[in-house]
C-alpha cells in the first residue's frame, strides 16, 4: 500500500484516538509504527513561489532554521520576529485605506515547503489587504498527532497585533491541522473562519467531535476536479460536519498540487501519490482559491480594508501567466 494511502487510512479513520489506545491496537500505535517510514523529504517550491516570498524568508537556511526551532519547541511570541517560525506577508500600506483587521493563517500540505504557498499569500495580502502568515513546521508536517493546539494562532497574533479575526486555511494534511486548531478555539472570538483546500473535516482525530454543523462559523471547502490525491468518497462523507455557513467551490480543471506551487515529481516514487493532470494555468486556480478565502473573510463581521483610489495591484510575475509559460 502506498505511504500516502496508509497515512490517510490511519489519520482519517472515524475512531477517536482517545478511545482506542487501551489495548494498544488503535491509530496511535499504527502512527508510531508508520512515522519512521515517512521519508526525509519535502517538495521544493518552484521559482515563482520563491519570488513571491518576502525577501528575508527566501533562503533555504532561514526556513531550515525555523524547522529546527519548531522541532525543539522554541517558537515564541516574544519581541523577536525571527523566533515565530512563520513567514509573514504584510499588505502594502499605500494601497489600502486601513490596516487589515482580518488575517489568514495558511497551513501547508504534508511534506511541502511552506514557501510553495507564497502565491496564495501574496494575492491575499496585495489584492485584498489581508495580513497572512505561513507557519513553518518541523519536517513540513503541520499536524502533530495527539496535539490539539499547534500554537500558531498565538504566534500569528504576536506578528499582527491589529488583527481582530483570523481565518484558518489549510491544504491537504494542513487542512486537518487548521481544522483541529479551529475546533480547539471555536469559542475564541478571534477565530473568524475556516477554509479547507483539497482537504475535508474529520471527527476522529482525538481532539473532540469537530462537528462544525453546530456552529455558525464562516467556512469554505475548495476542491479541484482533477485532484486524484484526495479521497473523494470521504470528502463527501464528512460534508455534514461543515457549518451551514459554508461556501463549496470545485475548481474545474485544477488538481491537488496547484493549490500551491511546488515540484511534486518525487511524490509518486516516494509517497505513492499520483495526481491528475490540470487543464488550467496555476494562476487561475490560485485566483479562485484566494477568492473563496476572501469570501470567508468577508463574513467574519469585521470591516475589510478598501483599495485606495488609483492604487494598483503589484504585477503578477508568476510563470503561469507569463507569455513564455508552457501554458
Amino acid at each position: 500500500m502506498a505511504l500516502n494511502q496508509q497515512l490517510e487510512d490511519v489519520l482519517l479513520r472515524r475512531n477517536s484516538f482517545a478511545d482506542d489506545d487501551d489495548d494498544g491496537s488503535g491509530p496511535r500505535r499504527l502512527l508510531r509504527e508508520l512515522q519512521p517510514s515517512i521519508p526525509d523529504y519535502t517538495s521544493p517550491p518552484l521559482d515563482d513561489a520563491v519570488a513571491a516570498t518576502p525577501e528575508a524568508y527566501r533562503d533555504d537556511d532561514v526556513i531550515g532554521a525555523f524547522r529546527t526551532m519548531a522541532a525543539a519547541g522554541n517558537c515564541t511570541t516574544g519581541s523577536s520576529t525571527t523566533d515565530r517560525c512563520h513567514i509573514p506577508f504584510v499588505p502594502p500600506s499605500d494601497s489600502f485605506d486601513q490596516p487589515g483587521t482580518v488575517g489568514v493563517i495558511l497551513y501547508c500540505g504534508g511534506l511541502v515547503d511552506p514557501r510553495s504557498y507564497a502565491p496564495l499569500a501574496r494575492r491575499l495580502a496585495d489584492r485584498y489587504g489581508l495580513p497572512v502568515v505561513i507557519p513553518v513546521f518541523d519536517a513540513d508536517v503541520a499536524l502533530s498527532f495527539g496535539v490539539c493546539d499547534s500554537g500558531r494562532l498565538r504566534l500569528a497574533q504576536a506578528e499582527f497585533t491589529n488583527v481582530a479575526k483570523w481565518v484558518l486555511v489549510g491544504h491537504s494534511l494542513g487542512g486537518l491541522a487548521a481544522m483541529v486548531d479551529a475546533w480547539t478555539y471555536r469559542d475564541d472570538p478571534t477565530v473568524g473562519g475556516l477554509a479547507m483546500l483539497a482537504s475535508y473535516l474529520n471527527d476522529g482525530l482525538g481532539c473532540g467531535e469537530s462537528d462544525f454543523s453546530t456552529t455558525s462559523l464562516p467556512m469554505a471547502g475548495v476542491t479541484a476536479s482533477n485532484d486524484l490525491i484526495i479521497n473523494q468518497t470521504n470528502a463527501e462523507l464528512y460534508k455534514p460536519l461543515y457549518s451551514n455557513e459554508t461556501l463549496f467551490v470545485d475548481v474545474y480543471g485544477g488538481n491537488h498540487a496547484l493549490f500551491g506551487s511546488y515540484d511534486d515529481s518525487e511524490r509518486k516514487p516516494l509517497l505513492g501519490q499520483v495526481d491528475g493532470e490540470p487543464i488550467i494555468p496555476p494562476a487561475v486556480q490560485w485566483d479562485l482559491t484566494v477568492a473563496a478565502i476572501f469570501h470567508v473573510a468577508s463574513r467574519t463581521g469585521v470591516d475589510l480594508p478598501q483599495k485606495l483610489e488609483g492604487a494598483q495591484c503589484p504585477p503578477d510575475t508568476s510563470a503561469a501567466v507569463s507569455l513564455g509559460s508552457s501554458w
